[in-house]
């Protein structure tokens, strides 16, 4: 199958036409072998994707994009695929050996996966999912900023889900550890693909239940309760994080 279609990423980043759309198909031939790190060809979407060496600079003409702005000022559509030919890229890089026997796996011939030559063991795409949580207390959010931020960025509470854990579950769990806090009137909210590697983002809100706000110092570098009209600086349009408090203030302001 001939590809027609194209998505160039390096690190958090995606490439883009000057228009901002994604680079044309024919930018993979301004990198040689040496800057991609993977390539993922896929049968389904007729789509390919490109993880380049970090630091490879923009063909002229382009620019690189952080993936959650692209996300902003593109269409479901288009951003299921984003995520789909990002999320297959690092499965391909990240999946090398045969977990059964260590052996070096390959593409399957028909379908998206890796197949192990030697025991005959099939490895799919792996999905991970996590909750993300928008805590309300009265007209205050509880908002968080990570261990790892360096840039002052308040987001909401997040974490994977752990096995024979339900949604709910997971959620309070993930609170409860991060913050001290107990909640109740979980509501869903929405879903998104998080392709850093393969997440998939199920959104809830909360409400505040009891409980005095104790951070879990080896995750959490701050966390606090933030009134709509002195927000600090939140996670780029485009997350799901952005877009549950965007929609949570709009509903306390009454919009």
């Amino acid at each position: 199958m001939a590809h027609q279609q194209a998505f160039i990423f390096r690190d958090r980043e995606i490439l883009v036409e000057g228009g901002g759309d994604a680079a044309k198909a024919e930018r993979i031939a301004s990198f040689v072998p040496s800057d991609i790190r993977v390539r993922f060809d896929d049968r389904v979407s007729g789509a390919s994707g490109l993880i380049l060496q970090s630091g490879t600079p923009a063909p002229e003409g382009c620019s690189f994009e952080p993936i959650p702005s692209y996300f902003f000022t593109h269409d479901e559509s288009e951003i299921a695929l984003v995520s789909r030919l990002k999320a297959l890229c690092s499965w391909q890089e990240n999946t090398r050996f045969c977990p059964s026997c260590g052996q070096p796996l390959r593409l399957h011939a028909t379908e998206t996966a890796l197949e192990c030559p030697a025991c005959g063991r099939l490895i799919y795409p792996r999905i991970e999912p996590c909750i993300i949580t928008l805590i309300t207390r009265g007209d205050e959010l509880l908002l968080l900023r990570n261990v790892k931020d360096r840039l002052g960025i308040y987001a909401c509470l997040a974490g994977f889900v752990e096995a024979g854990e339900t949604l709910e579950q997971a959620l309070r769990r993930e609170v409860r550890e991060e913050t001290g806090l107990e909640v109740e009137n979980i509501r869903y909210a929405g879903s998104q693909s998080w392709p850093f590697p393969s997440q998939l983002m199920m959104a809830f809100y909360a409400d505040y239940k009891s409980g005095e706000i104790r951070i879990q110092e080896s995750e959490i570098a701050d966390a606090r309760w933030f009134r709509p009209d002195a927000l600090p600086p939140l996670p780029k349009p485009g997350s799901i994080a952005r877009r549950l408090i965007q929609r949570r203030v709009r509903e306390l302001s009454g919009e």
